[in-house]
């Protein structure tokens, strides 16, 4: 396969990866104002935050995570599902226990961090 048959075939998967992530490749001059992220329509924005509630599996406080497994947030496009949070403030968990029902809010930055995590009520 010669050079522009490859670069050909990479472009191709590249774009076929945006599509399967719900991404789009930016189009000329998107992205690229005074503080733009490269690639991203629009530039930095802040981080939307997120609520749902889940029962708490673990706590690893040396690491500063939590896993949950949490209900279908709409908000975010995500369904129910198992998994683990980075903790804003590691110090906010002392009160809650593995099997705990817990109500939390999160942002998705960095795969998802939690910012408030509570006992349901």
């Amino acid at each position: 396969m010669n050079y522009k048959a490859r670069s050909m075939t990479a472009a191709s998967i590249a774009a076929l990866v945006l599509v399967a992530c719900g991404e789009r490749a930016p189009v000329d001059g998107e992205g690229s104002g005074a503080g733009a992220t490269p690639g991203v329509q629009g530039g930095p924005q802040a981080a939307a935050e997120h609520s749902t509630q889940g029962t708490l599996n673990s706590i690893d406080r040396a690491a500063g995570t939590v896993n949950i497994s949490h209900e279908a947030v709409a908000s975010a496009g995500w369904p129910a599902m198992t998994m683990s949070f980075k903790l804003a403030d590691p110090s906010a968990v002392p009160e809650l226990a593995p099997g705990q029902r817990v109500e939390f809010s999160f942002t998705t930055d960095g795969g998802g961090t939690v910012t408030r995590i509570a006992p349901a009520e």
